[in-house]
Order: structure tokens, then C-alpha cells, then sequence
């Protein structure tokens, strides 16, 4: 699993909050990421316990989607958003 947006902006804000008080906003933004990584880490195991289910149950097509599935989260998690810079420093 690569390193997620949310997850760097949460160490950033814990190894702000062991320096100084955290602001209003950067609670808000704590909150935040703790539910983005809440809902991710959910959907996750909840398709590693089906795959499993799958595993166990000898059903190969249903485990092969729902390992598409956990590739798919994964890869949606880790994809890096590049800039546009069409009309930027090119003429």
C-alpha cells in the first residue's frame, strides 16, 4: 500500500500537535483525514474478509473479482494527481 494524501497530512498534523496546541482548522482537517483513512481501512479489510470467504468457499470467479476490487481501491489510493501545466510555461 503506497503512502495516501490524508496519511501525510495526518503526520504532519501529529507532529505539529506534539509542538504547540492544534488550531481550530487543523482539528477540523485531524477529523477529516481520521475519516478518510477510517473509511479506507474499512472497505479494505471488508474485501480481504470476503476474499477470504471467497477462498474458503472454492468460488476462484468470486475471489478473482473481489481482488480486482481490492486492486482497485488500492490503485485509486496511491495515484498521484500530476499538475496540469498546458499554457503555463509553454507557448
Amino acid at each position: 500500500m503506497g503512502v495516501m494524501p490524508y496519511h501525510v497530512r495526518l503526520a504532519e498534523l501529529f507532529l505539529l500537535q506534539k509542538q504547540r496546541q492544534l488550531t481550530d482548522a487543523e482539528v477540523l482537517d485531524l477529523t477529516h483525514c481520521m475519516a478518510a483513512n477510517a473509511k479506507y481501512c474499512w472497505d479494505l479489510v471488508t474485501l480481504h474478509n470476503f476474499s477470504y470467504a471467497a477462498y474458503a468457499a472454492g468460488d476462484m470467479a468470486w475471489l478473482h473479482e473481489i481482488c480486482a476490487q481490492i486492486d482497485a481501491l488500492e490503485e485509486r489510493q496511491t495515484k498521484i494527481k500530476r499538475p496540469d501545466r498546458r499554457g503555463t510555461d509553454r507557448k
